[in-house]
């Protein structure tokens, strides 16, 4: 989440991940600084983000639903003013990069991911 340092905690935070669990330390984490929202479904991601747009929208890339990719391509469509971030093991980036063309990823990161990396990304 590059340039997270600068944005105000006025900022909203979407994060979609079929690992509640990683949710739920996500929101710990993060709540408190921004108005963060979660989902581990699909339509639930789709239709949260319909009633209420992310400034940053963050998509793990394996999901029984759907790939991160694909579901960030369709973000960047409806929501092309939103930062988003695609989540993904260290070993799938290189498999992650053709499917993109550069314009609907800001920013990949590493999961598991730490604290340290989220908060400086």
């Amino acid at each position: 989440m590059a340039g997270m340092e600068e944005m105000n905690l006025n900022k909203s935070i979407f994060y979609f991940d079929d690992e509640s669990g990683c949710l739920d330390v996500f929101e710990c984490f993060f709540g408190d600084e921004y108005q963060v929202r979660t989902s581990t479904s699909l339509a639930e991601a789709h239709r949260m983000l319909s009633e209420h747009p992310a400034d940053i929208i963050i998509s793990d890339q394996i999901m029984p639903e759907i790939k991160g990719t694909v579901f960030l391509r369709d973000v960047a469509r409806r929501w092309p003013e939103s930062y988003r971030v695609l989540l993904t093991g260290g070993a799938m980036l290189g498999n992650v990069l053709p499917e993109i063309n550069g314009s609907f990823v800001h920013q990949f990161m590493a999961k598991p991911w730490l604290y340290q990396d989220m908060q400086q990304a």
